[in-house]
């Protein structure tokens, strides 16, 4: 058996001071468009898309417009190419202000949404941003996917929770502004490979007419397999790539060096040892006497 799905991943261009939020938006959905035009199945785009670029007064004063605008255009994407798409936004939702990201559907429709749990000190303090509480997954046609935000991926738990709960694919929606290749590296690649998933993650780029240069996002929109494998990198450029995966093939490998040979996934899982682990709920130990 096969269970074939194209994932798709989108890197619009990086906020900087030439560009408007309006450029971005734009240029995010004409590479949603590409990516219909390609038959990706699934699209992440980046966190934030309806804000990117504004200063926090401007947001705030621009958001509710900019995220009905952006769902309707994205629904009207979905619906054209039969695909689903993982869009971020800045929402106001019953008077609260949350960093979401909204999951539609083969035509159109909503299918779910996620709140991010781990905010950034500037999301809780300037923004103030409510948090999430929990890590739903979603059951699409093709497998069960999970989401995290950004900051979500510097904690290990987000991802082996939606991976306990039977999520297949992590779409990984992102700003991470300071961090280099390599640690985007690092975390993207042992996020699906501790869990045995595939991570999509999304982030901003720079355009082919322009010079990157330090400061500026490195982008590292990419797409990663179950065993760590990187098998799409979109690096600093802005643009669309997908591959197709199957789902149900196996990932194959011993239980320990000369053990047993099974799903590797399943043997790991099966070895855990939650009875060890409620040392995870504990705050820091408090520093020893000098």
């Amino acid at each position: 058996m096969s269970r074939i799905v194209r994932l798709a991943t989108c890197q619009p261009p990086t906020p900087v001071a030439h560009r408007t939020q309006d450029q971005i938006e734009t240029a995010a959905l004409a590479l949603l468009d590409r990516a219909g035009d390609m038959g990706a199945d699934i699209v992440c785009l980046p966190e934030c898309l309806n804000v990117v670029g504004l200063d926090q007064e401007r947001a705030t004063a621009e958001l509710d417009g900019s995220s009905r605008r952006l769902r309707h255009r994205v629904s009207e994407a979905c619906e054209r190419y039969g695909m689903y798409c993982v869009l971020p936004l800045i929402q106001r939702e019953d008077g609260s202000l949350r960093n979401a990201a909204f999951i539609f559907g083969r035509q159109g429709q909503l299918v779910g949404r996620y709140h991010k749990v781990h905010l950034t000190r500037p999301e809780r303090e300037d923004w103030g941003l409510s948090p999430g509480g929990d890590y739903p997954v979603f059951d699409l046609d093709f497998g069960r996917i999970g989401v995290m935000i950004c900051y979500d991926g510097c904690f290990p738990e987000p991802a082996r929770i939606l991976a306990l709960q039977g999520a297949e694919v992590v779409l990984f929606p992102s700003l991470q502004r300071g961090y280099t290749e390599t640690e985007l590296d690092l975390q993207v690649r042992s996020r699906a490979w501790d869990n045995f998933i595939h991570v999509v993650r999304s982030s901003y780029g720079t355009p082919a007419a322009e010079a990157w240069r330090p400061g500026v996002m490195v982008g590292k929109s990419c797409i990663v397999g179950p065993d760590g494998t990187v098998l799409a990198d979109l690096g600093r450029h802005c643009g669309v790539v997908m591959r197709e995966v199957d789902l149900d093939a196996p990932q194959l490998g011993e239980r320990t060096f000369g053990g047993e040979v099974g799903i590797v996934r399943d043997m790991r899982m099966a070895d855990r040892r939650p009875d060890t682990y409620a040392g995870l709920c504990d705050g820091p130990a408090p520093p020893g006497d000098e």
